[in-house]
């Protein structure tokens, strides 16, 4: 890496902060104008688009809808294939847009990003095995789901995912043994 390629990921990382309000605004425009040398900022990669309020708008729309088809999913008036659809659909939307955003996002941006997208593959798996008239091995499912969870904050250093996944599993299990047998 040469010294235009450290100057211009120190920029970056310097608009970051005043954009998220690390530093206060003084200090980053020194260190931008001491970084530039005084000029004008010029990068070569193009920052992200979505600005701390799309984000936010765009996790709320998610979390509506997800709350809204885990609602939906005790009514039986609504098939199980329209909501096997409406999950797919957000699905895929969803990680269309992780994948464009993903890359210069926050950290924390991506750990809520891919718990939610973990929840809906847990919901959409509920939905399938409850349609497929599987209801009663639901808990192994979740247990599943949460044992992957765990295998996936384990391999990629996610404590989140790791201790999340762990707990979830040992409630269904504990839930299993102690109210239901």
């Amino acid at each position: 890496m040469n010294n235009q390629e450290k100057n211009q990921l120190i920029i970056r990382e310097i608009l970051k902060w005043k954009e998220n309000r690390l530093l206060p605004e003084e200090q980053c425009d020194f260190l931008l104008a001491l970084y530039t040398r005084g000029g004008e900022i010029k990068l070569k990669n193009k920052q992200s688009i979505w600005s701390p309020v799309g984000k936010k708008i765009h996790f709320a729309i998610v979390l509506f809808v997800l709350g809204s088809v885990i609602f939906l999913d005790y009514d039986d008036q609504l098939s199980w294939y329209i909501m096997a659809g409406i999950l797919s659909v957000v699905f895929m939307i969803n990680m269309l847009i992780y994948l464009k955003v993903g890359k210069n996002s926050s950290r924390r941006y991506r750990y809520l990003f891919l718990f939610i997208q973990f929840l809906y593959v847990l919901q959409l798996s509920i939905c399938i095995f409850e349609a497929v008239g599987l209801g009663e091995y639901i808990n192994f499912v979740i247990i599943a789901n949460g044992i992957g969870w765990g295998v996936v904050g384990y391999l990629k250093k996610l404590p989140i995912f790791y201790y999340t996944g762990l707990a979830l599993a040992l409630s269904v299990i504990t839930y299993v043994v102690f109210f239901t047998l």
